[in-house]
């Protein structure tokens, strides 16, 4: 008997994850991070690239199948949905994010899960299962597979979850999932330059786009379509990395590993903000007396978060992956927030001469330091010799250092109250606490409509 490809090896786990074998407190992850995505999805709302793929989203007439757009509460096709949606809550750069041999936002299978379940009516227990499906397997590939050794981004990982998270929405059977997420998974190479230099609004979109064709991918699988099953070995073959590293234990859940953003902008970037806006105290009356900012971070950060494209971001999508900017606003500010970043913040005056006072510097000690970590450290220097500085070893919302419920309740919140009003903000905090006891996912989307 031949040993089965690894895209059935697959397969086979998400069809054996079941809610009545997660643990309480894989289930109380879930619903920790479906409320941070959609307050993530709620701030993006009324984002522009958000608005140009909603307009090209197809209606469905009443009764056909569909999903719903947030925000606006209009009825899509579920692969216009999980574009539309998906571009949401990626835009601010707010979501969770996970790191290891590669980086991932695994959030952005949140909106997957929700479309797919939302197709065939389904509860809040299959919500659940279908999120927990694009979480372990997205970071699963992140730990033993990396885009990047092979010019690629992140977002590549789209094409190989999103049929999976589909399939275990739909209920599709162990061997329609393995070429569902074959057949998503052979065709979509991101390509690196999409976090390089001058971001566009591609950056929105990348994760979406692949995974709405993803979707599309398994719906194929389901009609008898067929798929090259040997994908994972061929991606593999590509980068020389070790196939055997992709574990399909179940003894713990990895989703567990997520870490959550308290700054809209970069991961990399939430230690150094934090540091700034701690320093903001004693250097906001003598900020015109700056004379040089230096921020450390580790060396391999260097490259996404302070080329020279980021010491003059001229939009958004590179201001929030730039250092300098970012720390020039904080500094400046004593927060950063999306709001800066919605009213061009980073190119006024003040901010623009503290930015290119920065120097960005890879510090050799933090990789043995914090090997699994994210620091940063911010020191500024006074034209008179003055000298102050701060370290943030490990930034709130780490892994190591996680939000507590109330920290996660307000960060929704402060996304979600000018959209949905407060008294619709705290009913869907209040749906997903029970979420695995929700017969429908539909009232919960109802309730993301902005008022």
């Amino acid at each position: 008997m031949t040993e089965p490809f690894l895209a059935e090896k697959i397969a086979g786990f998400v069809d054996d994850i079941s809610i009545s074998r997660l643990p309480v407190s894989t289930i109380a992850m879930v619903k920790r991070l479906v409320l941070d995505t959609l307050g993530c999805a709620l701030g993006g709302v009324e984002a522009k690239p958000v608005a140009l793929l909603r307009n090209l989203a197809p209606d469905v007439v009443p009764g056909a199948l569909g999903a719903t757009c947030l925000g606006d509460g209009r009825r899509v096709t579920t692969e216009g949905a999980v574009i539309v949606n998906g571009a949401m809550v990626r835009y601010l750069d707010f979501m969770d994010v996970y790191w290891s041999r590669d980086i991932c936002h695994p959030a952005e299978n949140i909106t997957v899960a929700l479309a797919c379940v939302e197709e065939v009516n389904g509860n809040g227990k299959r919500l659940i299962e279908a999120i927990v499906a694009g979480y372990e397997m997205q970071i699963r590939l992140c730990d033993a597979f990396s885009f990047r050794d092979i010019g690629g981004h992140h977002a590549s990982a789209a094409g190989f979850v999103a049929p999976l998270v589909a399939g275990k929405a739909w209920g599709q059977s162990r061997v329609v999932m393995a070429q569902g997420g074959a057949l998503g998974g052979f065709r979509h190479l991101t390509l690196s330059v999409l976090a390089s230099g001058e971001l566009s609004m591609a950056k929105a979109a990348a994760y979406p786009l692949s995974a709405s064709e993803g979707v599309s991918a398994a719906r194929l699988a389901a009609a008898g379509f067929t798929g090259p099953l040997a994908v994972y070995e061929g991606l593999f073959e590509q980068s020389g990395a070790n196939i055997d590293d992709y574990a399909l234990d179940q003894n713990f859940y990895r989703i567990e590993g997520v870490s959550l953003k308290q700054f809209p902008a970069q991961f990399a970037l939430q230690a150094p903000i934090a540091a700034a806006v701690r320093l903001h105290e004693g250097a906001k009356h003598r900020l015109d007396e700056i004379q040089q900012i230096r921020a450390r971070v580790k060396q391999d950060a260097l490259g996404r978060i302070a080329d020279p494209n980021k010491f003059q971001p001229m939009n958004r999508e590179t201001a929030d992956h730039s250092l300098p900017s970012c720390v020039a606003m904080a500094l400046c500010d004593g927060e950063l927030t999306d709001a800066q970043f919605s009213e061009n913040r980073f190119l006024d005056e003040d901010v623009m001469r503290l930015t290119m006072l920065v120097d960005a510097i890879g510090e050799p000690s933090f990789e043995g330091q914090f090997p699994s970590g994210r620091p940063g450290a911010i020191e500024v220097k006074f034209t008179n010799g003055d000298v102050i500085d701060a370290v943030e070893e490990i930034p709130l919302g780490d892994v190591d250092r996680p939000m507590d419920e109330a920290t996660v309740c307000d960060k929704f919140l402060g996304q979600a109250i000018p959209v949905v009003g407060e008294t619709t903000a705290r009913a869907i905090i209040e749906f997903i606490e029970d979420l695995e006891n929700q017969s429908s996912v539909k009232p919960l989307l109802q309730l993301c409509r902005k008022i």
